[in-house]
C-alpha cells in the first residue's frame, strides 16, 4: 500500500513536469513581465517593463508621424476634437474653408488674434457659467469678425448678430440712444441662453450651430423631410449659407489654434484694450464733454462703448473707459459734474463760439439757422423766443462750431420780387414756386395776415 502511494506521488510529479515545463520556457522567453535587472528598483505601480513602454511609445510616434505626413490638417483637428464635446470633424468641405482662412483671409485671422485678449475672456466666462463648450467663442468670429458694430443686410447686429425679434426675446433692448445687441456683455449672455435652448431642442452641437444660422424652425422641417438628424447627411439638403456654417466654424477653430504654425502674425488693435473700467453716469453727458474731462479721443470712446448710437449718453449709462481715466474721473467726481453743468448752461464752451447776429430785412429763423449750421429750436432756446417772429434789428445769440464763426453779419438773400395781381392768394403764389410755403412768404415779408392788395410787391425766397 505504501509503495502504491509513493509511486502515485512520483507519477504526479512526472506528469506535472511534462505538461507545464514547456509553458514556463515559453513564458520566460516571450512574457510581457520581463525580469528586472538585479540593480533595478521596482515600484508598486510598475506593470510593464521600461523596454516595453519605450517600444509602445515608439510605435505610437510612428503612427502619429505617419498621420501627420498623410494629412497634417486632419491630425491637428483630431487633437482639437479630443478636447471638446463639439464635433470638429475633418473632411474636404472643411478643408476648403481652412485654405481660405490660411490664404486670402489670412489678414482676418491676424486681426482676430489681436482682438482675442479683449473679447475671449468675456466669452469664456459666460460660456463656462452656462456650462457650454468654450469653442463657441470662435463663433463670434464667423458671425461678426469680433466687430460689435457689425450689421448685416438683413438687419442682424452685434458680435453675435441678433435679429431684432430674437434680441428682444432674450432681453436685448433697442432705443433711440442705444442698441444692446451691440453691447458685448449683454449680447454674449443672450447668445449663451440661446445656445442652451437650442441644445435642449436638438441635442447635437452641429445642429445647434446650423439652427443658430438658419433658424430652429427651418432646421426642424429639414430634419423631418430628410429623415435624419445627422448634420453631414443633412448637408446637401440645406441652403448654401447654413450648410457652409459648420465647416466654416471648424475651419476658424483650426486657423485660430494653428495660426503660428502657418506663419500668421498677430495684428494688435491701435486702441489699448488691456486695462479698462466702468463709470455709471449720474446725469446726461455729451461725448465732447467726456473727451475734455477724460483726455481720450472719440475713437476710443466709440470702440469701448459700441452699443450707444448717439454722441450723448443718458443718465444711468454704464460706460467703459481706460482704467486710469476712470480713476481720475472718480477722484475728481464733484468737480467733473460741476464742469458738466457749466457746459450745459453755456458757461463753458468746448468746441464752439458765441456770436451775436443782427436781424436784417428778409431774415427768418429757418434761414438764419441753416446759415450757421444750427437748429431753429436751438436759436429759440438760446434767446428765450416763444415764437418765430423777428423784428429788423433784433440781436440773436448763436453758438456755432469753431471754424464756422465767420458767417456774414448780414445774410445775402437770393430772392425774386413778385407783384400781387388781382385774385392772388398766398397759397396760390406759394404753389408757383417749388419748396415755398405760405409761412415762408409771411415770415420773409413780415406779413401778419393772409390778405393781399393788388400792386403790392412781396419778396419770394429762392432758397
Amino acid at each position: 500500500m505504501l509503495w502504491f502511494i509513493l509511486n502515485f506521488v512520483a507519477m504526479r510529479k512526472i506528469i506535472f513536469l511534462i505538461v507545464f515545463i514547456p509553458y514556463f520556457a515559453f513564458a520566460n522567453s516571450d512574457s510581457l513581465a520581463l525580469a528586472k535587472p538585479l540593480n533595478s528598483n521596482p515600484t508598486s505601480d510598475s506593470i510593464f517593463s521600461e523596454p516595453f513602454i519605450e517600444n509602445i511609445a515608439e510605435q505610437e510616434k510612428e503612427q502619429v508621424s505617419s498621420l501627420k505626413k498623410e494629412n497634417i490638417f486632419a491630425w491637428r483637428l483630431q487633437q482639437l476634437d479630443m478636447k471638446t464635446p463639439m464635433d470638429l470633424a475633418y473632411n474636404e468641405k472643411v478643408q476648403v474653408f481652412i485654405d481660405s482662412y490660411l490664404g486670402i483671409n489670412k489678414a482676418l485671422i491676424s486681426r482676430m488674434k489681436g482682438l482675442t485678449p479683449y473679447y475671449f475672456p468675456l466669452f469664456e466666462q459666460q460660456l463656462d457659467k452656462y456650462d457650454l463648450p468654450l469653442e463657441f467663442k470662435y463663433l463670434a468670429i464667423v458671425e461678426s469678425a469680433l466687430n460689435p458694430k457689425a450689421r448685416s443686410r438683413s438687419g442682424a447686429s452685434g458680435l453675435w448678430q441678433f435679429m431684432y425679434p430674437t434680441g428682444k426675446q432674450y432681453g436685448l433692448e433697442v432705443t433711440s440712444y442705444m442698441d444692446e445687441r451691440q453691447n458685448p456683455m449683454k449680447a454674449t449672455i443672450a447668445a449663451c441662453e440661446y445656445f442652451v435652448k437650442l441644445y435642449d431642442t436638438f441635442g447635437d452641437w452641429n445642429l445647434v450651430l446650423a439652427a443658430y444660422n438658419g433658424g430652429p424652425g427651418y432646421l426642424q422641417k429639414k430634419i423631418a423631410s430628410v429623415g435624419t438628424s445627422d448634420f453631414w447627411e443633412l448637408y446637401p439638403h440645406l441652403r448654401k449659407e447654413t450648410r457652409n456654417y459648420v465647416p466654416t466654424f471648424i475651419a476658424v477653430n483650426y486657423a485660430m489654434n494653428y495660426a503660428i504654425e502657418h506663419g500668421i502674425s498677430v495684428e494688435y488693435p491701435k486702441i489699448d484694450l488691456s486695462d479698462t473700467d466702468t463709470i455709471t453716469l449720474k446725469k446726461q453727458v455729451e461725448q465732447k464733454v467726456l473727451i475734455e474731462l477724460l483726455c481720450i479721443n472719440s475713437e476710443t470712446i466709440n470702440y469701448l462703448n459700441p452699443s450707444y448710437k448717439k454722441e450723448v449718453y443718458p443718465k444711468g449709462a454704464v460706460l467703459v473707459f481706460p482704467a486710469n481715466s476712470v480713476s481720475d474721473f472718480k477722484l475728481n467726481e464733484t468737480t467733473n459734474y460741476a464742469f458738466i453743468d457749466a457746459v450745459d448752461k453755456k458757461e463753458i464752451l468746448i468746441d464752439e463760439e458765441r456770436i451775436i447776429y443782427r436781424v436784417h430785412k428778409g431774415d427768418y429763423l429757418g434761414r438764419i439757422a441753416k446759415a450757421h449750421k444750427v437748429h431753429v429750436f436751438e436759436i429759440k432756446q438760446w434767446n428765450n423766443l416763444k415764437s418765430t417772429s423777428l423784428d429788423i434789428g433784433d440781436k440773436l445769440v448763436i453758438y456755432v462750431k469753431k471754424g464756422n464763426s465767420k458767417a456774414p453779419e448780414k445774410l445775402v438773400s437770393s430772392k425774386n420780387e413778385y407783384t400781387v395781381q388781382k385774385g392772388d392768394t398766398l397759397w396760390g403764389i406759394a404753389q408757383k414756386y417749388e419748396g415755398l410755403s405760405v409761412w415762408k412768404i409771411k415770415s420773409l415779408n413780415n406779413l401778419e395776415s393772409d390778405n393781399l392788395k393788388p400792386g403790392t410787391k412781396i419778396l419770394i425766397p429762392v432758397s
